[in-house]
């Protein structure tokens, strides 16, 4: 089977790999110059199946109404996006009842726990760098009350099998000494052992190389014009490079997706949700982290990638705007100094790489998996913060429904329609 994938970065590669492995002609199209430059770039590395749940809480409607404005807030919404959220705010809500809320987080959860495995698989079999390893992250709360907090979802998360340990303020700073300063300030922290960290951007670099090196076609700096449909099926796409014809179409082009959907009467109830991070060079910090740290406090994650630290712990509703704002980043930079105050002085911003993208968040917070209602066109997004911790899982669930294989985790959980 011939197929044409909309999309290389992390659910666009994941989808690719498996299709090819299964014997398919497989041909990428990006419209940026390589793999892996729009969300998957600069994310904030973790693959957590400890964090699964997704955004719309209980509750979330008059949080989010609170935050209206506020630009120190974890959720921002801003409101010039008010109109483009109307039915798809209205379906979020919906989903943020505590039944369906519960149900999402176990979804996440399984998925997340299959695309360690489906990751471990694919690191074997390809030869990838340490992109999956890590030891497990850590979940640091500044009052006892916020540690009964992550207890209890940690606690909730047991039939799935994820794995805690609950740690006092010593244990902690014993497991993650570069915390030491904190003190008193903080409470306590539950230890997530297999939670994983690692640098997105290069997975879709090293799996696009790959490919590519076996015959897959990488079409770069490619746009999408518009997509024919006829009798029921997709026929071919118009594109900067020509019309392409396929058997099978999927499109993995994270917010864009639903754009492109909409050309042929398909409504993805997916928004973009706008994040930021800091990618910084901390030369000369003796005392840094070894373990990502994630703030339930702050709502801010600070990750080891390599040689450096991510910082990431914001999201704002600003419709498709990738605009760099300042105050959001200066918040990122104050995150990291109220976790690690050691760490200032060693912080230049005339090195420290600055990035925001696109999240796709899905209406249920859970991602889209599967066949659309037209036969042969395919989705795969709506993994909003998520993304690279279900990325692989989603790649070959959906690999194995295009090649008739029974998906060895049901997407029924996931299905488009």
């Amino acid at each position: 089977m011939n197929v044409i994938i909309v999309g290389s970065g992390l659910l666009g590669v994941s989808t690719a790999y498996h299709l090819h492995r299964q014997g398919h002609n497989v041909t990428v199209i990006d419209r940026r110059e390589s793999a892996g430059l729009e969300t998957s770039f600069a994310n904030g590395g973790l693959l957590t199946p400890s964090l699964s749940d997704p955004w719309n809480a209980p509750g979330v409607f008059f949080n989010m109404l609170k935050m209206i404005g506020k630009e120190d807030s974890p959720l921002l919404l801003r409101p010039k996006a008010l109109p483009s959220l109307a039915f798809w705010g209205l379906s979020f809500l919906k989903n943020s009842s505590r039944k369906t809320y519960e149900q999402s987080i176990f979804r996440n959860t399984r998925m997340a726990k299959y695309t360690l495995d489906v990751l471990d698989s694919m690191t074997t079999e390809m030869g990838l760098s340490d992109l999956g390893g890590g030891n497990g992250t850590l979940k640091v709360c500044r009052h006892n009350e916020e540690l009964d907090e992550v207890l209890a979802m940690a606690e909730f998360l047991k039939p799935e099998a994820v794995k805690f340990s609950m740690l006092t303020r010593e244990e902690t700073f014993e497991l993650e000494p570069s915390l030491a300063p904190l003190n008193d300030k903080l409470a306590g922290s539950i230890y997530f052992p297999e939670d994983r960290f690692g640098d997105a951007h290069q997975y879709c670099v090293e799996v696009s190389k790959y490919l590519e090196n076996a015959g897959v076609r990488f079409l770069y700096s490619t746009t999408v014009n518009d997509i024919h449909k006829q009798n029921g099926k997709i026929t071919h796409l118009d594109t900067s490079q020509g019309q392409l014809d396929a058997d099978a179409f999927v499109l993995a082009a994270g917010s864009y997706s639903p754009l492109l959907a909409s050309k042929v009467g398909i409504n993805l109830p997916v928004k973009p949700c706008k994040g930021y991070s800091l990618t910084l060079e901390l030369d000369g910090w003796q005392g840094g982290p070894k373990v990502p740290v994630i703030d339930h406090s702050l709502h801010a994650a600070v990750v080891p990638i390599g040689n450096r630290i991510r910082v990431a712990g914001t999201a704002e509703f600003n419709g498709y705007d990738k605009d760099l704002n300042a105050g959001r980043l200066q918040n990122l930079y104050d995150l990291l100094h109220a976790i690690y105050p050691e760490s200032t002085p060693f912080v230049s911003p005339e090195t420290t790489k600055h990035w925001t993208g696109l999240r796709p968040v899905s209406a249920s917070g859970v991602p889209l998996i599967g066949r659309s209602k037209i036969g042969n066109l395919y989705i795969n997004t709506g993994h909003g913060h998520l993304g690279w911790t279900m990325s692989a899982g989603s790649g070959k669930a959906l690999a194995d429904l295009m090649s008739g294989i029974t998906p060895e985790i049901t997407l029924d959980d996931y299905a488009v329609n």
